[in-house]
């Protein structure tokens, strides 16, 4: 880490940076992955009881958690590809979401101005067979657009975006009575996390797609946890608190992927010129990387003669003054519990699964397969959570 250089760096700045590292300290968080971090976060070898989630909400730093699945024999059927298209059958259609390069949600360079722009997806109803056709496409590298369903709004539970209601009966936990033995009400959730949080969780989804997709860093006021089954999700992380390093200041105008009667995906405004507020750092990439480099005047984690060249602050480059994100990989039985408002990026790799076809080669029909259960946050929570940047710590 770098010494402060009083020609260009900002007095206020530094004082947030120094404030970051020991929040960090305090929480137990490491300052960097090459610090402690490849032993963070910690782990759980077995699901936590209601009591024990409750305290680990209250630390509000990430976790992970294995066997959180046991007792849900249909799972291990996804594993199969084949098992999946099997089980939606022919004619269940789902919502997908279509981009040209694997980013939905986030900062498109426009191809006529140059600007960058908000790009939301191109929503496209399909059959769920010919969304495993496409996906098996992007994992051989052959497709032109890249798919991913990604519909959430609770995707698993409510038909609004395709009906995968074959796919919940797989991961309802059948609840046996102590006394009788007998079936009692079927549950997706994760029964001690509701029993912790005290109701339901707001949404139940799941995500089907290739390492083609990666999520921009956003975050979410929701308590998140989230399970891979197949292939392995990499989160990119930073705590709540450290929001004033991310630039998140400037309105973006939304666009939204449309297809040509050339098939060809255009970008078209929205109605209304609607903007919305995004990040704009990418955090897998070097800050003085062409995307991160406008909002950075040095890199102080790095020694000086290796990082940026110096330019004076300004209220534009303040990720320069930002800790180094961390990294949480998720394999396959894992799940993580993501914090409400903990700023994440996330990248993925499907699973290999090579088959024969008749008449054809093998064709790889891998996946990344997760779940995840977003629980709403109490009002405390949100203020909280409002409450927490350094920018107004005493």
């Amino acid at each position: 880490m770098t010494e402060p250089n009083e020609d260009v760096d900002d007095p206020f700045m530094l004082l947030l940076r120094e404030r970051a590292v020991l929040s960090r300290k305090q929480q137990g968080i490491p300052f960097s992955q090459n610090e402690g971090g490849q032993n963070w976060p910690s782990r759980l070898a077995e699901p936590p009881t209601a009591n024990n989630f409750k305290q680990i909400i209250e630390e509000h730093v990430p976790v992970l958690i294995e066997a959180c699945m046991m007792g849900r024999p249909g799972l291990a059927k996804w594993k199969d590809t084949s098992y999946l298209e099997s089980c939606m059958g022919p004619n269940r259609s789902v919502v997908v979401a279509i981009t040209p390069d694997g980013r939905a949600d986030d900062l498109i360079e426009h191809p006529e101005h140059g600007a960058p722009v908000f790009a939301l997806p191109l929503e496209e109803n399909m059959p769920f067979s010919e969304l495993l056709t496409r996906l098996s496409e992007q994992a051989e590298g052959k497709a032109d657009t890249i798919a991913y369903l990604q519909s959430q709004n609770s995707n698993l539970s409510v038909q609004e975006y395709g009906d995968l209601s074959p796919l919940l009966r797989d991961l309802e936990l059948r609840a046996a009575t102590e006394q009788t033995g007998t079936t009692g009400d079927n549950r997706s959730d994760l029964p001690w996390a509701t029993q912790a949080i005290g109701y339901p969780p707001e949404a139940t989804n799941i995500w089907i797609g290739t390492s083609s997709s990666r999520t921009s860093m956003h975050r979410d006021y929701y308590e998140n946890l989230f399970t891979v089954v197949r292939g392995w999700k990499e989160f990119t992380v930073y705590p709540p608190a450290e929001a004033c390093f991310l630039c998140d200041d400037e309105e973006y105008p939304v666009y939204k992927y449309i297809k040509e009667p050339t098939g060809q995906l255009e970008l078209e405004g929205e109605s209304g010129g609607a903007t919305t507020r995004w990040i704009p750092v990418d955090p897998t990439l070097p800050k003085d990387a062409e995307r991160n480099a406008p909002f950075v005047h040095r890199d102080l984690n790095l020694a000086e003669a290796d990082g940026v060249l110096p330019r004076k602050h300004t209220p534009q480059t303040k990720y320069g003054y930002a800790l180094p994100a961390l990294k949480i990989r998720v394999h396959e039985g894992e799940t993580l519990y993501l914090p409400s408002g903990w700023f994440h990026h996330v990248a993925q790799q499907q699973d290999s699964q090579v088959v024969s076809v008749q008449g054809q080669d093998s064709v790889e029909r891998g996946l990344c397969l997760c779940l995840n259960w977003w629980y709403e946050i109490s009002d405390d929570m949100a203020i909280q959570l409002d409450e927490t940047s350094l920018t107004i710590a005493t």
